[in-house]
């Protein structure tokens, strides 16, 4: 039996009943929308499981990444997306969501567990480095959370730069518009979108047995930084 943030789980309850619900709703969606991948040799020459680092522009973003990856990914989310019994049960068991906090601390002990465990299992993990939705063109910022899963499981890091969303909503233009609104008005607006491009870059590999740990997380930061400026400009000449 192991821990799942702060719960018992065992191994076999990685898929349940709620996974084929979910298999089911992207298969579904995924008919409804044409993405484009750019670099596929990259992730389909990994053969293994992967830690997935993309930049988040809206909520239909992970989505739009297991669809187009076509692999279950268990993501990192913001802890406040689990208040309350029943949406705590909807993010875990349906959305594979692993609650974090946006700082670093004792407060993503159990969250960071949970992940490596997965990772462990095989499991692929995705994650939003910058911890927060922005709607800007740039490369995000790249907070240590990555680097750290990658050095601890020996996992690479595949970065993955999402281009022609539709946005939903924006946040806090209305009072009534907060972020559920706004991922709920993604997936609506993404329907029949035949435009959405991915863009995939070489993956990043850890070196476990580093003398000096926090340099090595500092050099994976700056790969990681180094592969979205290549994505980005890739996906401006298309």
């Amino acid at each position: 039996m192991e821990l799942h943030g702060g719960q018992k789980l065992w191994p076999s309850e990685i898929r349940t009943f709620f996974t084929s619900l979910k298999e089911a709703f992207l298969a579904f969606y995924g008919r409804l929308v044409r993405i484009k991948i750019f670099g596929r040799e990259f992730w389909q020459g990994l053969n293994r499981n992967s830690i997935v680092v993309a930049n988040h522009v809206t909520g239909v973003d992970s989505i739009i990444l297991q669809i187009g990856l076509k692999r279950r990914l268990f993501m990192l989310a913001a802890k406040k997306w689990f208040e309350g019994r029943f949406i705590r049960f909807f993010m875990t068991f349906f959305c594979d969501m692993i609650p974090v906090a946006i700082k670093e601390g004792p407060c993503n002990v159990k969250g960071i567990k949970r992940a490596l465990k997965l990772l462990e299992l095989k499991q692929s993990i995705g994650l939003y480095p910058a911890g927060r939705m922005t709607r800007e063109d740039a490369v995000p910022e790249i907070s240590n959370g990555a680097a750290y899963l990658a050095l601890k499981s020996g996992v690479p890091i595949v970065a993955v730069y999402v281009k022609n969303l539709a946005f939903g909503p924006e946040i806090g233009s209305s009072p009534r518009i907060d972020d559920a609104v706004e991922g709920l008005g993604s997936v609506v607006h993404n329907i029949f979108n035949r435009r959405i491009e991915l863009y995939i870059a070489p993956p990043v590999f850890p070196v476990t047995d580093a003398l000096d740990r926090k340099s090595e997380i500092n050099r994976i930061n700056t790969e990681i930084h180094e592969r979205f400026e290549e994505l980005i400009q890739q996906a401006s000449l298309n």
